[in-house]
């Protein structure tokens, strides 16, 4: 009995923990400081990229735009892949999902921009009510698909960068116990962390090989360090996420990516490298987010048409 009170009390912390989520997501004001704080990130970027780049080895004519903009492609498929294993967690928990969901996701992933790490599930869960889809479903989903991340990237940043990985896994394990321990007592939401943990297995490499592209963009880099900058990125992306003071692990992700990169191809262009990264995911979330936006207006466009032509 005592086990069941404790594992009700836990459900419940979750469900209200999102509901305040949704709350403050909801609100004109934190939506308003999210576009803010979206386009201060670029100008960031921007202006970042503009003072390193006397300190680089690389000129403009240099650049290879081709590997820049299939970097964007790649980044841009790996977001939409980690929205459709979304979609397919919220099935698993029991929903008839669907696919223009995915809609959701990708709006949503702006709210990372904003400092706390959480605001792209707020905002998820603000816009999965507007869409018909159960809050309590998609707070569900939360541990599930954030512990399922975590493991895949861990698994490839160990495997491909050593102590560097293990180190942020442990950190972000350490600050997520709650998620670890619900995943633990449902067997359920267990099975569905496992199974979102194997496909995530597959995006990750596409980000990581979107992340080569970006350095490949700047600086002449062996096909042969491709792993090793995947694994990089993932070990920077595990880190990042722990540093929830960071919106989307500014700072944070990229300062781990100077580390691990700085002895392949030197300081100044790993830094180069780093903050061009930043600039390309931003542009692929800000695609996804058109994307999402298309996505969701043609879903609820089909069911207005459906709806008129239904008799009275």
């Amino acid at each position: 009995m005592s086990a069941l009170l404790r594992r009700m009390a836990l459900s419940e912390r979750i469900h209200g923990v999102a509901a305040r989520g949704v709350a403050l997501a909801t609100d004109r004001r934190v939506r308003v400081a999210a576009q803010v704080l979206l386009l201060a990130g670029l100008v960031f970027v921007a202006l970042r990229l503009r003072s390193i780049w006397r300190d680089s080895h690389v000129r403009v004519d240099q650049i290879s735009w081709d590997w820049l903009v299939g970097a964007v492609v790649l980044s841009v498929g790996a977001i939409v892949g980690s929205g459709f294993i979304w979609v397919s967690i919220l099935e698993r928990l029991g929903l008839p999902a669907r696919a223009r969901w995915i809609g959701i996701y990708l709006q949503a992933q702006l709210g990372k921009y904003i400092p706390g790490s959480l605001w792209q599930y707020a905002g998820r869960g603000a816009l999965a009510q507007t869409y018909g889809v159960s809050i309590r479903a998609v707070a569900r989903a939360l541990p599930i698909e954030v512990v399922a991340m975590i493991y895949a990237a861990g698994a490839f940043s160990i495997l491909l960068v050593g102590w560097w990985g293990i180190v942020g896994v442990v950190a972000a394990l350490a600050a997520a116990p709650l998620f670890v321990r619900r995943l633990r007592r449902n067997q359920v939401e267990g099975r569905a962390a496992v199974r979102a943990a194997r496909l995530f297995a597959i995006t990750w490499p596409v980000f990581g090989v979107g992340f080569w592209m970006t350095a490949r963009g700047f600086i002449s880099i062996p096909a042969s360090d491709l792993a090793y900058f995947t694994g990089a990125f993932a070990a920077a992306w595990v880190v990042g996420f722990v540093a929830v003071y960071a919106p989307g692990g500014l700072g944070v992700r990229e300062a781990i990516l100077v580390a691990l990169l700085r002895g392949k191809i030197g300081s100044a262009d790993a830094v180069l490298v780093a903050v061009a990264s930043r600039g390309v995911l931003t542009l692929a979330d800000v695609v996804g987010a058109g994307i999402g936006s298309a996505v969701l207006r043609r879903g609820r466009a089909a069911t207005d048409s459906v709806t008129a032509r239904q008799p009275l």
